[in-house]
C-alpha cells in the first residue's frame, strides 16, 4: 500500500517536472507569467462578450445539437437497455 506521504512526494516531483518543463517552453518562446494570466482574462472576456452578442444564435446552435444527438442516442441506448434486461 502507498502511504499517503509517499503519493504527496511523487506529487510534488511531478510538479516540480511539469512546472521546469512549462517554465523553459515559456522562456524559449518569450512569454511571461504575467503576459500569459492577462491573455488568459482577456480571451475569456472577449469569449464571454460574444456569447452575450449571439446568444440567440448559440442557443439555437445547442439545441439544434441536441435534437439531432438525442435522435441517435436515445434509440441506441433503448435498444442497449431492453438487450439487456433479457439476460
Amino acid at each position: 500500500m502507498i502511504s499517503a506521504h509517499s503519493r504527496a512526494g511523487r506529487t510534488a516531483i511531478k510538479l516540480i517536472i511539469a512546472s521546469i518543463i512549462v517554465g523553459a517552453v515559456f522562456s524559449i518562446l518569450g512569454i511571461g507569467v504575467a503576459e500569459f494570466w492577462r491573455g488568459i482574462f482577456h480571451n475569456v472576456k472577449d469569449f464571454i462578450g460574444m456569447l452575450g452578442e449571439n446568444l440567440g444564435e448559440v442557443v439555437t446552435t445547442l439545441l439544434t445539437y441536441l435534437v439531432i444527438g438525442a435522435g441517435i442516442v436515445i434509440p441506441i441506448w433503448l435498444i442497449s437497455r431492453l438487450l439487456s434486461s433479457r439476460k
